[in-house]
């Protein structure tokens, strides 16, 4: 019982951490790292982490270029949303065919999405603004979601300890 203590404090320090320096890594989104723990604790005790974790990252990265291909090839907002499902059906084959590969669909998906709630409402609002937000939102949203890896593997511990 003490271990899962223990651990359960490391990790709100850990995320309390994280809230605190959000912005310094670009992760205004902090949220979403406490959605990845819920998620990636279903993994369980014995899950593979590191393909999870390159999974999320490849989902991430196929929504930057959706986003970068939405705001450079095609009408902006608000006369875009024929484009937006367009390259948003897209992206999800592309995620559909990688999971063929072996990579876990969930993961990419979260990747993903985390992109795009982080992102979507810059586009929708300045999607002149993506020059400069693109990239520090995908190493926030990146660093968010690892983060929150990290963390269930603690809870995952957390669990394992109380149920010994």
């Amino acid at each position: 019982m003490k271990q899962a203590l223990s651990l359960g404090l490391l990790v709100a320090v850990l995320f309390a951490i994280f809230v605190y320096f959000q912005e310094a890594v670009g992760a205004s989104a902090f949220y979403i790292a406490a959605l990845s723990m819920a998620m990636f604790a279903v993994i369980g005790p014995f899950g593979d982490y590191f393909k999870t974790a390159v999974a999320m990252l490849i989902g991430v990265i196929i929504a930057m270029a959706g986003i970068i291909i939405l705001a450079a090839k095609f009408p902006l907002p608000p006369d875009n949303i024929a484009y937006v499902a367009l390259v948003s059906g897209i992206a999800v084959f592309i995620l559909v065919l990688l999971s063929a590969t072996g990579l876990r669909i969930d993961a990419m998906f979260i990747g993903w999405a985390g992109y795009h709630a982080a992102v979507f409402p810059l586009y929708m609002a300045d999607a002149s603004q993506l020059a400069h937000q693109a990239l520090p939102a995908a190493v926030g949203v990146s660093v968010s979601l690892l983060i929150g890896l990290v963390l269930s593997l603690l809870v995952i511990k957390i669990a394992m300890a109380v149920n010994k």
